[in-house]
């Protein structure tokens, strides 16, 4: 049987171009009409055509199909498939761990507003801090981020995974941008000398508004200090918060944060 490059086209559904591209790089070699040259493909060529649009769902390039075929075929196509595995493997990897971080900042902006002003104790995973630029409320000092740490931050990959995060440090704010240890590990990041391990810690946590640009003032942790000491709770070290996110609601900017006061574990006076 005999087929037109049109009736090869509805059938594959794939274009004429297409084709054409297949037989140029050697994929098939249909006959030409004598009466007018034109190409005429057998139940063959369709055969052909098929596995090589096949073996490109499979990731396989067209350069290799040829080649593929005419030599240690099934050792060659084991070891494609198994490349092709591996690559799906990480694909998934790391597309799970992705659905797992934009769930958990989902929530979290999800749940910020209606936790204005109530506390909780929560265990703060072990983290990296990468350290951009000091502030006292509002003003800041000149961002200092070096280049290499910069292109490893903001690369494609690792952009959804980092958090903006303030310590409070000698009545200034460090701010940074800070990675959970699981994510950090996952992705395979490189330690370096421009970061700091924070380990788990237990805090007494509250969300804050920090309002308006121009309204944040260091007296914003106070209240929480006295809730802390109420409780009869300790600090036990830095204080920190981890930015909610910034934008408008109701006509009203908001600047949400959750504080994290770092306490002890197993206290007996609570």
């Amino acid at each position: 049987m005999e087929y037109n490059i049109k009736e090869v086209s509805n059938i594959l559904n794939i274009s004429r171009e297409m084709i054409r591209y297949y037989e140029k790089k050697g994929m098939i070699s249909p006959k030409r009409k004598e009466n007018n040259n034109y190409r005429s493909y057998d139940t063959m060529d369709i055969f052909f055509l098929m596995e090589a649009i096949q073996y490109q769902g499979w990731d396989i390039n067209i350069k290799d199909i040829r080649g593929l075929k005419e030599e240690n075929y099934y050792d060659q196509i084991v070891s494609y498939l198994r490349n092709y595995y591996d690559e799906l493997r990480s694909e998934l990897d790391y597309k799970t761990l992705l659905l797992e971080r934009i769930s958990q900042v989902a929530e979290r902006n999800k749940t910020g507003r209606y936790n204005l002003g109530n506390y909780w104790v929560k265990q703060i995973p072990e983290r990296y801090f990468f350290h951009v630029v000091n502030g006292e409320g509002d003003s800041y000092e000149k961002i200092c981020l070096p280049e290499e740490i910069s292109k490893v931050l903001f690369s494609d990959e690792n952009i959804p995974f980092w958090d903006v995060y303030f310590e409070y440090k000698n009545e200034k704010e460090m701010w940074g941008l800070s990675f959970e240890k699981r994510y950090f590990d996952k992705l395979k990041i490189l330690q370096n000398d421009n970061m700091d391990y924070i380990p788990e810690e237990y805090c007494l946590c509250t969300n804050v508004n920090l309002g308006s640009i121009g309204a944040f003032h260091k007296d914003f942790y106070v209240n929480s200090l006295n809730y802390l000491e109420k409780r009869g709770y300790r600090l036990n070290g830095t204080l920190s918060a981890l930015l909610i996110g910034r934008g408008m609601e109701a006509d009203e900017f908001y600047r949400l944060v959750e504080l994290h006061l770092p306490i002890e574990k197993n206290l007996e006076t609570v």
